[in-house]
């Protein structure tokens, strides 16, 4: 079981009071659970915010409000969507006599023979594990070591790994969890040559001519002015 703890209280300020609440320095959360009404409560903001950056769902906490401690699991946070700083959370107080289900993170850790001698490329492929569990043996996170994957292929399934005592996968036991395979085989990239559209180039070439003040091929040549004519007589 973990021992994080926090500290709060129960608040009055609802609504537009928790802007006013914010500002002071403190965080609005709620409680709730089995056999408990919705406790909203405030937690002092510069502790409650370096808690709770470092928990995953599975994490057990100890919550004490007004001389009353709850185990519970951070079940939502809700953040600022610019500056990202936590607006309200959600705590869900576990029964401790009953099994519950939660997402447990999977850690990858150890080496891979097939990325380290063949460089294979690994490939995750389940992040977390559903399990059920009394809370008394819930865990912040399951390793999952690599060691098994020695050749390009291998694989690790959710029966491969050895669960912590108490708990139970609930997915399938043939899902994979991580995979080795093969890096692609590069390949010489040409550039393609662009294909002149039908037209393009001439309208350019045209206007590009048309522009240093050259005549267009095949248009009639400018009259020329009476001066000149009378000119060209003599």
């Amino acid at each position: 079981m973990s021992d994080i703890e926090l500290k709060g209280k129960v608040r009055s300020a609802v609504g537009k009071g928790l802007f006013a609440l914010r500002t002071s320095g403190k965080i609005p959360a709620v409680v709730y659970g089995p056999g408990l009404d919705a406790l909203p409560i405030e937690l002092e903001a510069k502790t409650t915010v370096q808690t709770l950056n470092r928990l995953t769902g599975s994490t057990l906490v100890k919550l004490s409000v007004d001389q009353k401690t709850y185990s519970v699991l951070l079940r939502d946070i809700q953040r600022d969507s610019i500056r990202r700083t936590i607006l309200h959370a959600d705590f869900y107080a576990v029964p401790t006599d009953r099994v519950i289900r939660v997402r447990v993170p999977l850690h990858l850790a150890g080496i891979s023979a097939a990325v380290r001698d063949f460089s294979g490329i690994l490939v995750p492929v389940l992040s977390d594990l559903e399990v059920e569990c009394l809370p008394k043996d819930l865990v912040s996170g399951i390793t999952v070591d690599l060691a098994p994957l020695e050749k390009i292929g291998d694989s690790i399934t959710i029966k491969d790994i050895t669960l912590p005592p108490g708990i139970r996968a609930l997915m399938d036991a043939d899902d994979t969890i991580v995979t080795v395979t093969a890096q692609m085989a590069e390949e010489e990239v040409v550039a393609p040559v662009a294909a002149a559209v039908p037209g393009e180039v001439e309208v350019i070439e045209k206007g590009k001519k048309l522009e240093e003040g050259e005549e267009e091929e095949g248009a009639p040549a400018p009259a020329k002015d009476a001066k000149e004519s009378k000119e060209a007589k003599k």
